[in-house]
């Protein structure tokens, strides 16, 4: 079922992992793709994987270059979204870096400000940019993606965390600023995801106490009730929820999809 037909959806960080999944399903579901992030070869790449599994689509993907830490590339692609499609249904507040793993102390002004600013601002800037045509038409859907370090401590990483709960006091306040306008506001906050990355934090974390990274991934297993990582494609499907009517009665809310590892 086409549940999104004729909606429009921009998904940041598309190029790759979640970003791409989410695409994907929306794309499944019927919505027209705007595709957003820096990677152009990954862009393109998940523009053909959604061609190749909607092949009915009325419209091909667009792509767009948008880099967080730059607004006018924020503008552009939401006018470019705007000029393709004239209106603008779904907005997926996806990308963000996993920033670097160290005690608040180690971390340099610079790491802290780079995390903060792509994490946090990134999202208030795209968020600022598509919100007004959201006004206009009266209706849309805002999601961010959080994480749930931002509130379960997770060891050596601060900045990541204070990046993501930052996300949910946005979230909440622009859902009751919007709410009046027919605009829904919403996050998820994704557990330990099973992608390439979460290798990495674990590895470098491992490093930091001293440990083999299999111990140190056995040990984030072990906080988990399901004692399994979380899937893209969970994350895409709670995406795809909030995106849809489904969810027509919910906004503010912060969504965990973790395994059980945070239930509040």
């Amino acid at each position: 079922m086409e549940e999104l037909a004729n909606k429009v959806a921009i998904v940041t960080g598309a190029n790759r992992g979640i970003g791409r999944v989410i695409s994907l399903r929306l794309a499944k579901a019927g919505a027209q793709l705007v595709l957003a992030g820096r990677d152009q070869a990954g862009l393109e790449e998940t523009a053909r994987m959604i061609r190749e599994e909607n092949s009915s689509s009325t419209k091909p993907p667009l792509i767009c270059h948008m880099d967080l830490l730059d607004p006018s590339s924020i503008d552009t692609s939401v006018a470019e979204a705007l000029k393709a499609f004239g209106h603008i249904d779904i907005l997926v507040n996806n990308s963000g870096i996993t920033g670097k793993s160290a005690a608040l102390w180690d971390l340099s002004e610079a790491e802290w400000d780079e995390t903060i600013d792509t994490n946090l601002k990134g999202p208030f800037l795209v968020s600022k940019a598509v919100i007004p045509t959201m006004l206009k038409q009266k209706s849309g859907s805002i999601i961010f993606i959080g994480s749930v370090t931002g509130k379960r401590p997770l060891m050596h990483r601060s900045v990541y965390a204070a990046s993501k709960l930052g996300l949910v006091g946005m979230m909440r306040t622009l859902a009751l600023e919007l709410g009046a306008h027919g605009v829904r506001v919403n996050l998820i906050s994704p557990g330990f995801v099973e992608v390439p990355r979460l290798d990495g934090v674990i590895k470098t974390v491992a490093a930091i106490e001293k440990i083999p990274p299999e111990e140190e991934h056995e040990k984030w297993l072990e906080m988990i009730p399901l004692h399994r990582f979380v899937k893209p494609e969970n994350i895409a499907e709670g995406v795809l929820f909030l995106a849809s009517d489904r969810s027509a009665g919910i906004t503010g809310d912060d969504l965990n999809i973790s395994g059980g590892l945070v239930m509040y």
